[in-house]
């Protein structure tokens, strides 16, 4: 892991469960004025490489976890991801990809956010965003 776990992490993760890979939200569980993400769309390079993506989080009052999950075309999973309290409200993220095992398509990523304040526990979906990996052309 790229830092420790406070007991924020500890804390969210108890009171979330266990954690299932992002499912879909309804309308009354999206939050737009709590943040988005973003990724611009590009191609597959040669190999395994980062593809980066943007989070920008303006959570409620408390201490706040971010959890990214990357969904490719038909529903797969492909990754995810988590910021918390101690990172910037604004950052980049990535997903390690493989050309040869990735297909080329419409990719969404999913961002729930968690915010705990004393006694109280809130969460929502950030509204999903999207991006296309191509194949490059042979």
């Amino acid at each position: 892991m790229r830092r420790s776990l406070p007991s924020l992490v500890l804390a969210l993760l108890v009171a979330l469960g266990p954690l299932t890979l992002a499912p879909s939200a309804t309308a009354a569980d999206v939050h737009p004025e709590w943040g988005s993400t973003s990724a611009p769309d590009t191609t597959l390079k040669q190999g395994c490489r980062g593809y980066a993506y943007t989070y920008a989080v303006t959570p409620p009052d408390g201490d706040w976890m971010l959890e990214t999950f990357l969904i490719g075309p038909h529903g797969k999973p492909h990754g995810s991801d988590y910021f918390i309290t101690s990172d910037p409200l604004t950052g980049t993220g990535s997903w390690r990809l493989c050309r040869r095992s990735t297909r080329g398509g419409t990719y969404t990523i999913r961002a729930k956010l968690s915010v705990i304040n004393g006694g109280d526990y809130v969460e929502g979906w950030l509204p999903e965003s999207t991006f296309h990996l191509h194949k490059p052309h042979r």
